[in-house]
Order: structure tokens, then C-alpha cells, then sequence
């Protein structure tokens, strides 16, 4: 199990207002990069140079160790609902593996705090992260991107110490490597929290000869129902009727969107029942071959059009794309021959793979909102 602890705190003279992130979304579950912390990470060694900045008093350095809350909103800030929580920590080197195959590698673990998931399957962290933030002193509040962001600081306390005491026992897997020399700054949240969103990483094609409009579609019938679109995807209209159509599925059914050039989208079904036991390129884990992306690298991508190792990461011919609108536009302007788009995992599913202890393939998932780096930063000296 990971240890969470309280950590010393470096913190930074905020404006009211933390500027756009920029190219924050490429980068998977990242945190976003406000400009103050651009600087910071772009040094050839970002931990000496926040090294650096705390000798020179450029930083301030917490009194003691602590624990902190971040709350965020939606882009429609107070309207938007219930805030998500994260609690943000110290997690240690012998904290369990990343939920992911090569999961992102920030380039300093005391600056980009490393998103972790934790099963709550009974709302137990979700209500004492709301009880810490009710307890908890005000350390800033301000904006990002357009939407509320709130730090708060949990004191050595009862609530701190329960916090600790729950989170020891209960199953957590990070989004993001974490540091096998020393301790990594954190964010956690429960997997209950109402606002948190799980999106989908999307999959392009690039350079495929094998990929021949007409011809694939007649082999992949073999594996799932080809359905067309009434409606282009370069228009709302067409967008939000792709997205009902892919999300409003038979429980146990699985689907990707087939993204084309001119607008065109087809809906691709697959067949239940299929034994996949036996294809070379399916997951051995029956968790995982239940997966939307499992399905489509093992019997789409690898057997339909042949594509060696589709899942590997930083692949000449298959590439991740956040964002729907993102696809289709890369296929109308050429950048990719086609393009298919995933439903977002459901927690269930996503709970069911922490449970079996099982890993994701690269760059199945991101979350939303995520907390901004540079709120605090971990101290590199304790």
C-alpha cells in the first residue's frame, strides 16, 4: 500500500488569477502549467532551480509539515455543482505502481503533483475531504481557467490523522511516475467524487497502407456491426448525435466511433461473444480484454489491419488525441487518415482494474478538471 504523508511546503506569491495552461491537454494527466511554473520546469534541472528559488527567498517555506485540499470547479465555476477535492501529499517511494503502462514522467516530482485514484466505494474519503475543507486555513484563492480553484491547509489534527488512516488501507494507483528515490508530491482523489471526470484518450491512424476505406470495413464486419452516422461530424449537430450514439449503448456492449475524412463517422459494435483468449495481441487479464480500448487494439488495429504493438507508446503510425473536436479535425485537415474515438471508461471498470491489479494500456485515460502546478511545491530538501 502507499503511504500518505504530510510534507514541507514551498509556496509561491500567487496573483488572484493563475493564467491559461496553454498546451496543458497534450500532456495527458500532467498537471497544468500556469506561466509562473513554465520557467521552472523548462530549467535543465527543475528541482535545483526550485532549490534555488528557496534560497533566494523566493519562495516561501511552510512551518511544518501539513497536509492541503485543493477544491476545483467546473469551467461554469459555482453553478457547476460540488467542487472536486483533492488532497494533496507526499507519497513515498514504495507506493503501489502507476495505473497505466508508461505513464507520464514529469521532470520534477516536486513541482507537478502526480494525480492518484482511489477506490471509495462507500464515500468515505469523499466526506472527510469535505469535512478537512470546512476545518481547513485558507492559503489562496483565486482563478484558473476561468474556473474557482481553492488551496486549503489541513493542521496536524484529528481529521488529518483519520485522513491518513484511510487512505492507508485503501486501494490507490497514480496516474503518473512517481519517484523511486525520494518522496512525490500528490493529488488524490476518491474515485466517489461526483465532478470528477474520467475522459477517454482517442487513437489516430497515420501512414497505415493497410487502412483501405471500403476493405476495412468489410473485414472488420467480421468483429463488430457497422453502423453510418445521419449526421456529419464537422457539424454540433453531427458531434452531439456521434456522442449519444456511442454513449447510450446495451450495458455489456462495447463500441468505438470510426472517424473519416468529410465529416463521415461510423459506429463500430462489437460482437458479443467474441473469443479473444486466442488472439495473440489480447490482453491476458479478462479485466482488461474487457476494456473499449483493449477491443479495438487487439481486434481492430492488430488483426483487421496488422499493425505490430499498437499499444506501444509513441508509435510511428498510431497516435493518442485528447478531445473529440481534436480528432475530427486532424483527420479533415490530413494529419491523420482516420480516427476512432472511445466512450469514457466507467469507474466500475476503472475500479475493476485497480482491484485486480492489473495496468492499463499507455494513455487510456485523463481526468478533469486537474489540479494546476504551482499552487505549492515540495520542499526537495526534506
Amino acid at each position: 500500500m502507499a503511504r500518505v504523508l504530510p510534507f514541507t511546503a514551498l509556496l509561491a506569491s500567487l496573483d488572484r488569477s493563475l493564467e491559461e495552461p496553454g498546451d496543458a491537454a497534450s500532456r495527458g494527466n500532467a498537471a497544468p502549467r500556469p506561466a509562473h511554473v513554465r520557467p521552472l520546469l523548462e530549467a535543465a534541472n527543475p528541482s535545483a532551480e526550485l532549490r534555488r528559488m528557496r534560497d533566494a527567498g523566493t519562495l516561501l517555506k511552510d512551518a511544518r509539515p501539513a497536509l492541503y485540499v485543493v477544491e476545483l470547479h467546473g469551467p461554469a465555476g459555482m453553478f457547476s455543482g460540488p467542487p472536486v477535492r483533492y488532497l494533496l501529499c507526499a507519497l513515498t517511494p514504495d507506493a503501489v505502481p502507476p495505473l497505466e503502462h508508461d505513464p507520464y514522467r514529469p521532470r520534477a516530482w516536486e513541482v507537478e503533483p502526480a494525480v492518484t485514484l482511489v477506490a471509495d466505494d462507500h464515500g468515505a474519503l469523499r466526506a472527510l475531504l469535505a469535512e478537512a475543507a470546512e476545518r481547513g486555513i485558507s492559503v489562496w484563492k483565486g482563478q484558473y481557467d476561468g474556473a474557482p480553484v481553492s488551496l486549503l491547509r489541513i493542521e496536524p489534527s484529528p481529521v488529518s490523522k483519520r485522513l491518513q488512516a484511510v487512505l492507508d488501507e485503501a486501494p490507490m494507483r497514480p496516474l503518473a511516475a512517481l519517484s523511486d528515490r525520494r518522496q512525490t508530491l500528490a493529488a488524490v482523489v476518491p474515485l466517489s467524487e461526483p465532478g470528477l471526470e474520467l475522459c477517454p484518450i482517442h487513437r489516430a491512424l497515420k501512414g497505415v497502407e493497410t487502412f483501405q476505406e471500403e476493405t476495412f470495413l468489410t473485414l472488420v464486419s467480421a468483429y463488430a456491426r457497422v453502423t453510418e452516422l445521419d449526421a456529419p461530424l464537422t457539424t454540433p449537430q453531427g458531434m452531439v448525435a456521434a456522442r449519444e450514439r456511442l454513449a447510450t449503448l446495451v450495458p455489456g456492449q462495447h463500441a468505438v466511433l470510426l472517424v473519416l475524412p468529410g465529416g463521415r463517422g461510423r459506429i463500430l459494435r462489437f460482437r458479443q461473444g467474441l473469443d479473444l483468449a486466442h488472439l495473440k495481441g489480447a490482453p491476458r487479464s479478462p479485466t482488461l480484454r474487457s476494456l473499449d480500448l483493449a477491443l479495438l487494439n487487439a481486434l481492430v488495429l492488430r488483426t483487421v489491419l496488422g499493425i505490430q504493438e499498437p499499444e506501444a507508446s509513441g508509435h510511428p503510425q498510431v497516435y493518442p488525441v485528447h478531445g473529440l473536436e481534436a480528432l475530427v479535425q486532424g483527420v479533415e485537415s490530413g494529419t491523420f487518415q482516420a480516427g476512432f474515438a472511445l466512450n469514457p471508461p466507467p469507474v466500475w471498470e476503472v475500479r475493476a482494474v485497480m482491484e485486480a491489479q492489473a495496468t492499463l494500456p499507455p494513455r487510456t485515460l485523463r481526468v478533469e478538471p486537474r489540479v494546476p502546478a504551482g499552487l505549492l511545491f515540495l520542499d526537495p530538501e526534506v
